[in-house]
Formats: C-alpha cells, structure tokens, sequence
C-alpha cells in the first residue's frame, strides 16, 4: 500500500516531482562540477610538472608547497653550473614561471620560460623533457612561443596566430607534443626582459645518469647547496594537493551550500504537498493508519525524488564536464569519492527536508483534516 500511495503522489503531481528532482540535481551540479574543477586543475597541472623528463626540481625554499601560485623567477642561473658538476647529473636546464589567471578567471594559467639553444654549463629544455614540434618550427626569436596542443586546439590557435601575454604580443611559432610543464613556453630571456629577472630562472631540472640514483643525488645536492628546495618530479602531484591550504576548507563550504540548498528544496516542495493533501492523510488516519506508517510514506517519497534528482544531477554534471572540457582549456575531473558525497548529500537533504513536513502531517488531527477544503 505504502508503495502505491508513493508512486500515486509522484506521479499526480508531475509538475512538483520535477521541480524538486532539478533542485537535488542543482546541489549534486554544485558539489561535482566545483570539486571536479579544482581537483582537475591541480591533478592535471601535477601530472604535466610530472612529466617534465628530469627526476630532481631544484629551486629557492618555499616556492612550491606553501603555495602553487608563488613562483618568482629569484633563483641565480649561476645555481646550474654548480648543480652540473655534481656526481650523478646528466643534465641541467633552467625555466621560468609565470602565473596568471585561467579563463574566465577560473582557475590558473602557467607560462614557461626555457632555453632553446645550450651552453656549457645547461642545455635544452627538450633536451630534457623530450618535446617536438609537431606542427609549425621551433622558437627563432624573442617575439616567439610555443604551445601544446590542447592549448592550441581550445584556443583555436595555428603557427602565425598572434596572442597577448604579459602585456605583450607574441606569434605562435610551432606546437608541440607531449604535453610537459606549462602550455605555453617563450624563451627565457624574453621572460626575464619582461619580469625584470635577469640573470634569474624559477626553478632548474635536473637530469640524472641513473634515475634509480635520484636520492642520492638529491643528497648530494643538499650537501652542496644547503637551504635550498629539492622536489622529486614523482612527487609532484601530492604537492600540488596539498598547494592550496584553504582548499579543503572551500569545498566543505560548497558541500554544505549544496546541502542546504537540496534541503530548502524538498522542504519547500513536501512542505506544500502536506498542505495539498490535508484531506487525503485524514482518510489514511481515519482508516487506522500509525504515524509511522504516514512518516515512513512521505520520507519514501522525498527519497525517491532525491534519488531520481541525483541521477538527473550526475547526467547533467557530465554533460556539463563534456561543454567545459570541449570549449575551454579547463580540465574536469570527478572522483568517485566525491560522486559518494554528491549522492549521500542528495540522499540527506531529501531525508531532512522532508521530516519536519512528514511529522507534522503524522499529528494532524484525523477530524480536522478530513473538514479540511
């Protein structure tokens, strides 16, 4: 009986049903889409500092861990030389880093400085991550950068595009494949001229003869140069997590909005449903149905509605994923621990939406109910 009266509610009321299955979706579109921006952004970021070709990154104390967006360009290039020369290196080559807001202001955006032609005491930037110009030429002038191609791809970009960094235009030289570091790389002079570093990089990679010996080079490393960060490129990703101090503290704030949003919702919704059915729980009363039963019925109810919100929430957040990823060079990622939250807060805030209304309707007086109009 329980089930039909349930089913016969959703089903009689079509136009209430949807409006609070799009408001339980709207919470489950909030919690995943923010969640899997800012997870995506990092872990992708992490992954491409991943990939750099080098085991060791060794920069100024602080730089990186303390906070992502702090990479001043204040470390000496006179640092590769001395790195060069310790047992175990194979290569060295400095970058730059520059940071600036992502699209739409969602997000960052990392530019790379890097050397294109070597010397005696640090050689390429490909040389050490393995990148190739795929489409277009190398770097041949200051006024030159290159992208990958996703960057190029979002952006619509080709060899001759003209683009505005730093307050400054540059023509798109050539794309490259794979993806390493930032997305976007000009030489580092040209990067130094702009910031007012010369003489400086961010940070140096360096390359090992025997990546198996990396911990012992970094030990030497930190013989030599004290003081000094040393970062494992294997490390990275973790790093990043752990960049942005106030993060967790963020999406505990946006799960607890979507929360209460979800909650207003079906409050609202089952709030106005107990009025529109006065009459109806005065027959169910009077025909000798508990409290429990009148509460368990309506909490069904608000937990059917939020279950199917849910499953509308998931289908419009990956449609949403699809729409970022496809016309902006944002990365979504969602992770099922997440899509757990996303689908328990669903669930909560139906089931606490809807208890004030359930025990209220669950004390209506049986007489009053039925005179109800």
């Amino acid at each position: 009986m329980r089930h039909s009266f349930v089913l016969a509610n959703l089903l009689a009321r079509p136009t209430r049903t949807i409006a609070s299955m799009l408001g339980i979706a709207l919470g489950v579109v909030l919690i995943l889409v923010t969640v899997g921006l800012a997870r995506g952004i990092l872990y992708e970021t992490g992954q491409r500092e991943k990939n750099v070709g080098a085991e060791i990154i060794f920069q100024s104390a602080g730089t990186l861990g303390a906070s992502i967006t702090a990479t001043p360009m204040a470390l000496p290039i006179a640092y590769a030389k001395r790195l060069r020369e310790i047992e175990g290196v194979r290569a060295v080559t400095p970058i730059g880093r520059y940071i600036r807001s992502g699209a739409g202001g969602i997000g960052f955006e990392m530019i790379e400085g890097i050397v294109d032609h070597p010397t005696d005491d640090y050689t390429t930037y490909a040389a050490i991550s393995g990148i190739r110009i795929v489409e277009g030429r190398p770097l041949q002038s200051d006024e030159e950068i290159i992208v990958d191609r996703h960057y190029a791809t979002t952006k619509k970009l080709a060899p001759g595009s003209r683009i505005e960094l730093l307050n400054h235009t540059f023509t798109v030289a050539g794309i490259y494949e794979p993806e390493s570091g930032a997305r976007v790389k000009m030489r580092l002079t040209k990067m130094q001229q702009l910031l007012g570093a010369i003489g400086k990089c961010s940070s140096l990679l360096v390359k090992c003869f025997d990546p198996n010996e990396q911990e012992r080079v970094a030990e030497r490393i930190e013989a030599l140069l004290p003081g000094n960060q040393i970062i494992f490129t294997r490390d990275i990703p973790s790093y990043y997590d752990r960049g942005i101090p106030s993060l967790n503290i963020f999406l505990r704030v946006v799960v607890g909005l979507a929360l209460t949003v979800s909650a207003l919702v079906i409050l609202l919704a089952m709030y106005t449903s107990i009025t529109e059915r006065t009459r109806e729980i005065g027959i169910l009363k009077s025909l000798g149905a508990s409290r429990r039963f009148i509460i368990a019925a309506i909490e069904k109810e608000a937990l059917t509605i939020s279950a199917l919100g849910v499953a509308v929430g998931y289908v419009l957040s990956f449609l949403t994923k699809v729409g970022i990823m496809r016309y902006t060079s944002l990365i979504v990622r969602f992770e099922w621990p997440w899509l757990l939250v996303a689908t328990f807060v669903g669930l909560l805030a139906g089931a606490l939406g809807a208890l004030y209304p359930a025990v209220r309707a669950a004390r209506q007086d049986p007489v009053r109910a039925l005179a109800y109009e």
